[in-house]
């Protein structure tokens, strides 16, 4: 950049000599810790597949121990692959693309005068195969407002015959009222078999969610979490008693 001559600007060199002596080590430096195009694919792939920059970072070292990048740059790279994958797009917009593209079951309800997204079901195919495999009990639960949407995160569970749990559905909800559980539900209804509906429906006590699931699938019996009960137990009974040895005997029973 070259100074006009009518500006008042000047540049004066106090010491043209380095304070400090030439570096032994190219190792931090940005220049030599970029990533080569080979490298760079590499952590475009492990991104896509969730893997954490320290390991990805470990990866690259492996492959190459001439390798002097830092967890700087691999954090760098990934922001810049995300910021690229979104080309514009709103964070919803970018979940829709997500479902599209890996070919999710998904339901939506909109506000009909702003056209705004207020509920999102979604669900992966080898979940509903899994469902109409094992709908013999559900486990439901909502978490509020602990994401990035700040929305309640509605989320169902089965359970296989080997008391292992899987993921059924995700439910991104405006609030937790009973047309809200109520919409979800009849999603997640519109999914299964008449002929396997769950039997049994674990929930905390919820009872706004209590409702909808009494409404929706009012054969399947409805039973509330033990963990929330202990919880429970905990909070409200324990202030009731003298000493730590009472409660543990009382607690261990």
């Amino acid at each position: 950049m070259k100074l006009k001559t009518d500006d008042d600007w000047m540049v004066r060199v106090v010491c043209g000599v380095h304070n400090h002596s030439a570096a032994l080590y190219m190792k931090g430096h940005s220049y030599v810790g970029k990533l080569s195009t080979v490298e760079n694919e590499i952590l475009v792939d492990m991104s896509k597949n969730l893997v954490k920059p320290r390991n990805i970072l470990y990866t690259l070292k492996n492959r190459d121990p001439n390798n002097v990048s830092t967890i700087k740059t691999i954090y760098n790279a990934c922001q810049k692959f995300r910021t690229t994958e979104k080309a514009g797009k709103s964070q919803i917009q970018q979940l829709m693309s997500f479902l599209h593209q890996y070919e999710y079951v998904f339901f939506n309800r909109s506000n009909a005068q702003t056209n705004e997204l207020e509920e999102l079901f979604f669900t992966h195919p080898g979940s509903i195969e899994l469902l109409r495999a094992f709908p013999h009990v559900l486990l439901m639960d909502a978490t509020n407002k602990t994401n990035r949407f700040r929305m309640p995160l509605f989320e169902i569970v089965g359970v296989t015959s080997t008391k292992m749990t899987f993921c059924v559905g995700f439910v991104f909800l405006q609030s937790e009222k009973v047309d809200n559980y109520t919409w979800a539900l009849n999603c997640l209804q519109s999914t299964m078999d008449e002929s396997t509906f769950p039997r049994v429906i674990v929930t905390d006590r919820d009872l706004t969610l209590m409702r909808s699931c009494a409404q929706v699938f009012p054969e399947s019996m409805k039973l509330l979490c033990r963990w929330h009960i202990d919880r429970a137990v905990i909070s409200h009974c324990k202030k009731s008693f003298r000493d730590k040895e009472s409660w543990d005997s009382f607690y261990s029973t």
